[in-house]
């Protein structure tokens, strides 16, 4: 299983647009991508690159602000007109 999982990292090396936080999606991209021993394979492969997407995805929304009035330079700009 970690030879899997270095051969999922580095296809999201060469290919981070391919991939999505969507299994379905990830398996067809796989199929072109890589030349899989078997189903369970691609599926392995598909299964770890979605979940990495997912956390990167979720990571992302927690750094960035919910509403546009909490951006650091939106409160700045109101203290300048005072």
């Amino acid at each position: 299983m970690a030879r899997l999982r270095m051969i999922a990292e580095e296809l999201l090396r060469r290919y981070p647009d391919r991939f999505t936080t969507d299994f379905e999606h990830n398996k067809r991209a796989l199929e072109e991508l890589v030349e899989a021993e078997s189903k369970y394979v691609r599926n392995v492969l598909a299964g770890y690159i979605t979940r990495y997407m997912r956390r990167i995805s979720a990571a992302a929304e927690v750094a960035s602000p919910s509403e546009p009035g909490e951006e650091a330079g939106g409160s700045e700009a109101g203290a300048a007109s005072t």
